[in-house]
């Protein structure tokens, strides 16, 4: 029997990095921890779509990105997946608040 692949991994982008540190510098303390759950969870959905060869998350933008719009947050998430590397990468963070 052989191992399981291991897991997915995320990054941010400096931007995008920031703009959580924003959200969190501002008091929006629950937003921010919201924000990192689901950004955890799209990795893992990602990655297994990644991984069985089906469809990306979200809405292709053709340049590789995929956008998906965070349910009841007032944010969009650009991201990419390197399935080499097993990491989903953000690239863009649009907070809307």
């Amino acid at each position: 029997m052989s191992s399981p692949a291991p897991g997915w991994s995320v990054s941010l982008t400096q931007e995008a990095a920031g703009v959580l540190e924003t959200m969190r510098a501002g008091g929006d303390h629950e937003l921010h921890d919201q924000l990192v759950r689901f950004v955890r969870a799209l990795a893992l959905e990602a990655g297994a779509a990644a991984d069985a060869d089906k469809p990306l998350p979200g809405l292709p933008m053709g340049d590789g990105r995929h956008n998906v719009d965070v349910p009841r947050l007032p944010v969009l998430i650009s991201y990419i997946v390197h399935p080499a590397l097993r990491e989903l990468r953000v690239t863009d963070l649009l907070w809307l608040g």
